[in-house]
């Protein structure tokens, strides 16, 4: 029988506070938009930044299963519970296993400087039964992340239901995700977004992507598009990464690992037709986000 321990590392007990967010989650804002200029407004960019920039983070934590359901740097003790498996093959991926969150025991306090919870199920599964070949399914079944922080501005949940298919080498992964993300904000209406993307990740090193371990530094791509769906709004987006997203795994303290890159996401927008194009410029800081309106 399979056990938790082989497919997550063994987590301790978070007794220290981790390192804050280096920047406000408004400030990098730049472009049109608001009270003078196109659309979309200031407020609207915010919203679709966090979405993009959750996105990555859960891309990541699905890239391994080193700790899957979970963003990096989330650390919680005996979080989650795992249902028996068997590991015929012995890849390190179960055949089939559920995975529970449930807070308490998924409650994490100090992550980017607020209270973060886990809670939903996430299905593992091996699509692929022999030694040498890493392949495995994430299902995912009302799997929310619920984040808060003093100043409330980045304060929301997350439900996720839907599937990742993953197949790798050990040196890229690649992610093909179809997905149904709601998203709860303080003082918004909720947003549903359908989120259909192909995800792929090379490493910097080869022979350094291992099922169980995590993810190493390399560059990272999410093609694809997403329905966006809030009160009167209802967007169809193009996402692409003209610019790859650097991961750096050195980055241990934040959530947020990306140092380098670009993703945008194009299409008419609150009335606009334009790009916008989101900027990771350093590990721990948030992307800015520039909004050009087609000529």
């Amino acid at each position: 029988m399979a056990s938790l321990s082989r497919f997550l590392p063994l987590l301790a007990v978070a007794t220290a506070t981790l390192a804050c967010e280096t920047s406000s989650v408004t400030g990098g804002l730049s472009g049109g938009g608001g009270a003078g200029g196109g659309a979309p407004s200031s407020s609207q960019r915010t919203e679709l930044m966090l979405a993009m920039e959750d996105e990555v983070e859960s891309t990541v934590s699905a890239l391994t299963l080193f700790a899957p359901g979970v963003p990096p740097s989330f650390v919680a003790a005996t979080c989650p519970t795992a249902g028996s498996s068997t590991d015929t093959d012995t890849d390190g991926i179960p055949e089939s296993q559920t995975l529970t969150f449930a807070d308490p025991p998924c409650h994490m306090t100090g992550f980017r400087g607020g209270d973060f919870s886990v809670a939903g199920t996430l299905l593992v599964e091996d699509t692929a039964l022999t030694a040498d070949t890493t392949s495995y399914r994430l299902t995912y079944t009302d799997l929310a992340w619920t984040g808060t922080d003093p100043a409330a501005t980045r304060t929301f949940t997350a439900t996720r239901n839907g599937v990742r298919g993953r197949t790798a080498t050990e040196v890229t992964v690649n992610l093909k995700d179809s997905l149904k993300i709601v998203r709860v904000r303080p003082s918004r209406a909720n947003t549903n977004i359908d989120l259909s993307t192909t995800v792929s990740f090379v490493a910097d090193v080869d022979d350094t992507v291992r099922v169980g371990q995590s993810p190493p530094s390399g560059s990272l791509t999410i093609d694809g598009t997403m329905q966006w769906q809030r009160s009167s709004e209802n967007w169809t987006i193009t996402i692409a990464t003209p610019t790859p997203l650097v991961y750096d795994s050195t980055c241990t303290t934040t959530p947020q690992r990306i140092s380098d890159g670009e993703v945008t996401l194009s299409g008419t927008i609150s009335g606009d037709t334009g790009v916008l194009t989101l900027t990771w410029s350093s590990c721990g800081v948030d992307p800015t986000a520039a909004w050009a309106s087609n000529p």
